[in-house]
Formats: structure tokens, C-alpha cells, sequence
């Protein structure tokens, strides 16, 4: 498929069967709310391109409950079924297979034990624009569970954008905020693959301080010692060039190095919001606590207060750098599923 082209539906088919390597789905965690509605369609539309199935996920907290009497925790827990199954009902149009997965627990547990249990590729989140945070799912639960996830995860605070992509109408600005670590090449792998479902304008942001003078300078003239500093520097930059040419290509991809910036979530979300961006995307690392840019935590602040979709990715374990992690969740009291 041309990157400059709308996908036609033979080439849209193509690309589904080079992404369907294992049964898996996409998942979506639900609280009901405005955002997890957006979050929901998005989720369908993306299961839709891929002709696999979409989860729908609700984890009912049983602490929400504790201080009402007994005989209501039943009807609760029915109409928070039955509002599954609205959710269900309102994507009938789509003719997506569905599977609902309803869950009492702390509903940030059941999200990613559920998802990671059906063996999902995606997990889609809601969020509201230019807040942080959705519905009771919400605020900091959803920004934990995203930085937890051990699959791709997707943040969706403007659908708009998404569902014209999906359904072939536009290209998706994807912004990544990279550097030179294991979960940066898996973020941009991921882009790779997301370019698979639609056509894609991809910039690549790497922060870096500014050019550093070796260590010991006694006897080099001053101004040696900067060539040698920016010809370090000219290095660097070839190979990441060099690097992102390898996984993404050429076309429609423009790499861009900010220096003197700082490596700080405010400067991704300045530069992403000065590239028009749709959707930013950045690698976790799963064995630092989703810490990123030299472990410096940047994730945080980019899921609270970017006013764009966000996808976090998570890097490779320490001994395998070309595999996600896996994910096992623990089991919980109780648990549906309807097919």
C-alpha cells in the first residue's frame, strides 16, 4: 500500500492479514462516561479495519458499594450489565464481533487482567480533552492503567480525528517524542504497524541537551574542542536518522532534533501541539516504571495534560529487546462473559 494513498479495500485487506500473526483483539475499558463512549467507537472502528473482535471491558468497584445495604449490590451490578450491553447494542451498525467481560474489582485491575487473559494487542482508554482524566475510570486510574498496560495503549481525548482516519477519509498526524532507548525503537515499530491500518504523517521529535565538551580539554584549543562536540553531535544525529529510516522509511516521515529543550513532558506536548498533531506516541519502559528519557517520568504529565490522543508503548524486557513483555494478571471474585 502507497503511504500517499488512501488504503482501497484490497490493499486494506492486505495489510489485515500481514497483522493477523495470532488471535488476539482489541480491548476497551469502559466506565460508561462521555469520553469511554468516544474511547468505545474508536476501539470498534479500529477492530473493524482489523477484522478481529472488540472487548468490551466494565470493572464494577465493589468500594463503591460497601456502605450501601446488601440488597441493592445486586441491582447495581445488573444495571452496570445492562449498560454493557447498551454500549453493545450501540455498535450493532459496525458488525464488529463483540465480546463483553464484566468484572468486580478494582476496575483499573480488571481493565488489564481481562485484556491481558484475551490476548488483546490494543487496550483503548477514554480521556477528556484538555483534562486529565474521564469519568470515574477516570483521572489518575486511567493514567495508571495506561502506564501499567503491558500492551500498546491508547488514550483517546479527541475521536474525531481517529474515526475520519479509520474510515479512510484523512491522514493521522503522528507525533513521537523519541530518544536513542529500547522503548523508543518499540514505539516506532508500533507507528509502523498503525500505518498499516490507514495512511500516516509521522514526525519524530528527539530532545537532547545541547552539545557537551569531552571531559578533559587541557591542551585542545577551545574552538577544537566545540568541533568536537558538534561533530559528536552530527553523529548522533546520522545514526538516529539512519535508525528511524530503517523502521519507518522514508515517506511521509520528517525527523526533527530539539536541543537545549529539556526532557520534560511540557516541551513534547509544545512541540506536538506546534505540528498539528492527532496522536502522540512514546515508548514506556516496562522495568522503570514507565519512566522514559533517561528515566526522567515524563509519562504522567503527557496523559494528564496533552490535549491530543496519546498511545503509550511499552519497551522489550531487559533480556529480549525484540518482544513485548507478557502479562499476567491475578484472577477475581467475580466474573461474566458473554460471546
Amino acid at each position: 500500500m502507497a503511504d500517499h494513498e488512501h488504503p482501497t479495500p484490497e490493499s486494506r485487506a492486505e495489510a489485515v492479514v500481514k497483522l493477523r500473526a495470532a488471535p488476539v483483539c482489541i480491548a476497551c475499558g469502559t466506565d460508561f462516561s462521555e469520553g469511554a463512549m468516544q474511547a468505545v467507537e474508536v476501539a470498534a472502528n479500529l477492530a473493524k479495519c482489523l477484522d478481529e473482535p472488540l472487548l468490551l471491558i466494565h470493572g464494577a468497584d465493589p468500594k463503591l458499594r460497601q456502605n450501601l445495604p446488601e440488597a441493592l449490590h445486586e441491582s447495581i451490578c445488573a444495571y452496570a450489565q445492562e449498560q454493557l450491553q447498551n454500549e453493545a447494542d450501540r455498535l450493532r451498525s459496525l458488525e464488529v464481533p463483540l465480546r463483553k467481560a464484566f468484572r468486580s474489582g478494582e476496575p483499573g485491575a480488571m481493565v488489564l487482567a481481562e485484556a491481558a487473559e484475551e490476548q488483546a494487542r490494543l487496550l483503548v482508554l477514554g480521556g477528556i480533552k484538555g483534562r486529565a482524566g474521564a469519568g470515574e475510570l477516570c483521572s489518575r486510574m486511567v493514567e495508571q492503567v495506561a502506564e501499567a498496560a503491558p500492551i500498546p495503549t491508547l488514550m483517546v481525548r479527541d475521536a474525531a480525528p481517529l474515526l475520519r482516519w479509520t474510515r479512510g477519509e484523512r491522514r493521522l498526524r503522528v507525533f513521537v517524542g523519541a530518544d536513542f532507548s529500547a522503548a523508543s525503537q518499540a514505539a516506532l515499530r508500533w507507528v509502523d504497524w498503525l500505518r498499516q491500518i490507514g495512511p500516516c504523517d509521522v514526525i519524530v521529535a528527539v530532545l537532547e541537551p545541547g552539545p557537551q565538551p569531552p571531559a578533559a580539554t587541557d591542551g585542545y584549543p577551545a574552538t577544537l574542542v566545540d568541533d568536537m562536540a558538534l561533530e559528536s553531535q552530527k553523529v548522533q544525529e546520522r545514526f538516529f536518522r539512519q535508525l528511524v529510516q530503517t523502521l519507518l522509511g522514508r515517506a511521509h516521515v520528517r525527523v526533527r532534533f530539539e536541543y537545549d529543550l529539556g526532557r520534560s513532558d511540557a516541551h513534547l506536548i509544545q512541540l506536538a501541539i506546534a505540528e498539528r498533531a492527532d496522536l502522540l506516541v512514546f515508548g514506556t519502559d516496562s522495568h522503570a516504571g514507565a519512566r522514559r528519557f533517561d528515566y526522567h517520568p515524563v509519562s504522567r504529565g503527557l496523559l494528564r495534560y496533552a490535549p491530543f490522543n496519546i498511545a503509550c508503548v511499552p519497551g522489550p524486557p531487559v533480556d529480549d529487546a525484540s518482544k513485548f513483555p507478557a502479562a499476567t494478571m491475578p484472577s477475581t471474585e467475580l466474573r461474566t462473559h458473554e460471546r
